[in-house]
């Protein structure tokens, strides 16, 4: 290990969000998302603590990483799989621990933070977006349109169990008493098919055979595009469904429906109902904090078009990496697939994640917002069952990563003394599976934060 320098970082730590109960997730079979609760505003405000540019707490030294870290590489050797990671104190920028940090890892679904980032960056995380329905001229066909929701107005008390459904139903609703108050019973239903360029999913997913843990992107989806709650199986055409499941709700409501085909509805249109979603920032806290893949490639695809580039996987990697040196973080050994880190061709230096996550703690405005959407060890998402004990618990904030052979974590944790710590690491190359080997991470982790 060495002490250089990444620049003094002035950081403000999010003080401990109120209790929200999540499963644990991830990102592939070891350990993949079940969602619950979808996320409420309430939760993505929490109080925060302004650090003082000056160092507060007592400073941790390379001595003491050294020893929490020895465990660690040993269990490693002893497995003969690679423990790789660096950790950075917040307010110096001194980087205390460096193993492997400058190498590509596999990152699993610490990738999410770069996701996370260049959403943060282009799109207004107080936004919404709309799904409405739009009458055509001869007012015989109606059109279902959305800028892009999977959850489909999914807001701040729905449960995924409805996610979409709920929203749905209002639409169709108010779009029923639209279409009777102009005399109007019977309707061919038409709807938005396509959003972005390219493939709606990677193909190499499905090579890699990690296929079923991610659905499609594109205009509009109930609950991501599963098949049912909770479940990693995806319709192949989710706005077709939605626009199935929309009909029927239409005709619950006494309208006669023909489900026509997908297409943009044309311009001139009469919009007769909408429902907007769970603000952008929501849906990051969501997708965060679950781990959730779809949404994660369907951000990335919404920040490009926003940027102006290309809405293919290909355009959103590269815009991701255009943000990250722009920002000034380093990039060596960076190869993406993909935005969600389902890839296992995916790699990501140690370097890279932590300098994510100190642009986000030198930022202003809502680009500063990606450390508190993490999840919260013992509380939120897919850390609420690790490092349930104190100080750990609601001290250590960070994204997980799971793929077959890795394990990952990315985010912060606060010391007893109040020392604010940038923490990225990992296992990969685990045969057999690396689920077994997290707990060793969990406890590096623990370990700082009881240094006092």
């Amino acid at each position: 290990m060495h002490r250089t320098s990444m620049g003094p970082i002035v950081s403000a730590s999010a003080a401990l969000v109120a209790a929200v109960a999540f499963l644990s997730a991830g990102c592939a079979p070891s350990s993949v998302p079940t969602p619950t609760a979808a996320p409420t505003a309430a939760t993505l405000e929490p109080a925060s603590a302004s650090v003082p540019t000056q160092a507060s707490g007592n400073p941790v030294s390379e001595t003491q990483l050294e020893q929490l870290w020895r465990p660690v590489a040993v269990g490693a050797d002893k497995g003969d799989y690679t423990a790789w990671g660096v950790v950075v104190d917040a307010q110096t920028g001194d980087i205390l621990l460096d193993e492997d940090a400058a190498i590509g890892h596999t990152p699993a679904s610490t990738t999410k933070t770069l996701a996370a980032f260049s959403a943060l960056k282009h799109l207004d995380p107080t936004a919404t977006l709309t799904t409405s329905t739009l009458l055509s001229g001869d007012k015989r066909t109606l059109y279902l349109d959305s800028e892009g929701d999977l959850l489909l107005g999914a807001g701040e008390s729905e449960e995924t169990e409805v996610s979409g459904r709920a929203g749905l139903q209002t639409l169709a609703d108010k779009t029923a008493a639209a279409l009777t108050s102009r005399g109007i019973t019977s309707v061919t239903l038409n709807w938005r098919g396509t959003l972005f360029e390219g493939d709606s999913h990677l193909p190499a997913w499905d090579v890699q055979e990690v296929g079923g843990y991610e659905g499609h992107v594109g205009p509009m989806a109930i609950d991501a595009g599963r098949t049912a709650p909770g479940a990693y199986a995806f319709h192949e055409d989710a706005p077709g469904y939605v626009a199935q499941v929309f009909a029927k709700a239409l005709t619950s409501s006494g309208v006669v429906v023909k489900l026509g085909t997908d297409g943009k509805a044309p311009a001139g249109g009469e919009t007769l109902a909408s429902v907007s979603s769970a603000t952008m920032g929501e849906q990051l806290r969501w997708m965060l904090a679950h781990s959730d893949n779809t949404l994660a490639d369907q951000y990335c695809r919404l920040a490009a078009s926003a940027a102006g580039q290309p809405t293919t996987y290909a355009g959103a990697v590269a815009m991701v990496k255009a943000d990250l040196v722009e920002a000034g973080i380093p990039t060596r050994g960076m190869i993406l697939e993909d935005c969600s880190g389902l890839s296992t061709n995916d790699k990501l230096s140690a370097n890279t994640l932590v300098g994510v996550l100190k642009a986000s703690y030198q930022a202003q405005g809502s680009e500063g917002d990606l450390i508190r959407l993490l999840p919260w060890a013992d509380l939120v998402g897919t850390l609420a069952d690790r490092m349930t004990d104190e100080p750990a618990a609601g001290n250590v904030q960070a994204k997980t990563g799971a793929l077959q052979g890795v394990t990952t974590l990315s985010g912060s944790v606060r010391t007893q003394s109040g020392r604010v710590l940038l923490v990225v690491i990992g296992h990969d190359l685990v045969e057999g599976g690396a689920l077994p080997t997290r707990w060793r991470l969990d406890r590096f982790e623990e370990g700082l934060a009881e240094l006092d």
